[in-house]
């Protein structure tokens, strides 16, 4: 009996050291060694209670700036905190001891630096071309070596892609990235004083293979980039995916997420209805992606994601919609089970039918107002 008691006694504890959470720090490589790497376990924090965790990067070399972090749970974005990054101030460059915290109960983030000597940078900068998948092969990676662009005198960078299938009216964004980090990364528009400007884009006249010479000159901090067209391709219909908060779209902002493919209904429209989607009444946040990737997507008006206002806690059914020729991105949701719901129509409201298209208060049916379906009658 007392065999078995003890066996019972090490299954228990055995069952409760499988079931603890292991929190890691993820962020900008210049504050953690690796760039925004979830499952990099010398990341991972440590805690003596359970509750409290703490992880201490010794030796950073980092230049002033802010930099974006967040705890993430059991290596996957899944479950990170905070929603928006976490951010940490460096006042001026130096090499730092940084402190990360984290309560895994009240999900408190927090990060203390202390400055330990002078800034040594690298006696070379290696500098890397990151963007959409279709144009460099890897979807945004800030240190792809095999986007790791040459140089002879230090000062020219130089990155050359060939047998690149591009097709015609797409954008293909891109930065250059210095020494693998999104701090110095050098983008079109004034780099200003964090290094950060827009992306540039790439497009071509026609479809077909081409070879990309990209070009960056580290003293001008201008970037170039060039297609010369090698041969031709031929492009299907393009696949129009929804991406956007977990909570709403059943993945966190995968363009690779297949389920949420949209279904062409009309010719250049398109659909998908996830059906008894649990929502918080709050703002939601989403976009459509082409072709599985970052490359090509849509938002709002302004190119900034667009979003889907929920008015009260629920179970709905959320019905996105997308007009390709006019890139006009929307959602309406309705209760599980409810045809739909039957408001008054505001005289100044903006009102769409199901394809997207702007109606007037005359008409009849199923439309989408203020992001919800209604009924006009």
């Amino acid at each position: 009996m007392k065999k078995i008691f003890t066996l019972i006694v090490m299954l228990a504890a055995t069952l409760g050291m499988q079931a603890q959470d292991t929190w890691t720090v993820a962020g900008q490589k210049a504050i953690l060694g690796v760039d925004w790497a979830p499952s990099d376990a010398t990341n991972d924090m440590t805690s003596t209670d359970d509750v409290n965790f703490t992880l201490t990067k010794t030796g950073m070399m980092v230049k002033a700036g802010n930099y974006g972090y967040k705890v993430v749970k059991n290596h996957a974005w899944d479950e990170a905190y905070p929603a928006d990054n976490a951010v940490l101030p460096i006042a001026e460059d130096g090499e730092y001891t940084i402190v990360f915290s984290f309560n895994a109960t009240t999900h408190d983030v927090d990060a203390q630096a202390t400055k330990t000597g002078a800034y040594v940078g690298p006696s070379t900068s290696d500098w890397f071309v990151a963007g959409a998948k279709e144009l460099l092969g890897v979807e945004w990676s800030a240190d792809a070596e095999e986007n790791k662009m040459t140089t002879e005198d230090g000062k020219i960078y130089k990155l050359v892609k060939t047998g690149v299938a591009l097709n015609v009216e797409t954008p293909y964004p891109f930065k250059f990235v210095q020494n693998g980090s999104w701090l110095g990364n050098m983008g079109e528009g004034a780099l200003g004083d964090t290094g950060m400007g827009g992306n540039f884009e790439l497009y071509v006249d026609a479809p077909g293979i081409y070879t990309v010479t990209f070009t960056a000159n580290e003293e001008t901090m201008i970037g170039t980039v060039s297609a010369v067209k090698t041969g031709d391709a031929e492009f299907g219909e393009k696949t129009w995916t929804i991406c956007g908060e977990k909570d709403l779209c059943g993945s966190d902002w995968n363009p690779e997420d297949t389920s949420n493919d949209m279904e062409k209904v009309d010719e250049g429209v398109f659909e998908l209805t996830r059906a008894n989607v649990e929502l918080k009444a709050k703002d939601y946040s989403y976009k459509v992606a082409a072709n599985h990737s970052w490359g090509e997507s849509y938002g709002n008006e302004s190119g900034q994601n667009q979003v889907l206002t929920v008015t009260a806690d629920g179970t709905y059914d959320v019905t996105f919609s997308f007009i390709v020729a006019t890139k006009t991105l929307d959602a309406g949701y309705e209760t599980t089970g409810i045809e739909a719901v039957t408001v008054k129509i505001k005289p100044s409201a903006a009102i769409y039918n199901l394809q997207g298209q702007r109606i007037d208060q005359n008409y009849r049916g199923i439309a989408i107002m203020d992001g919800r379906k209604v009924v006009m009658k």
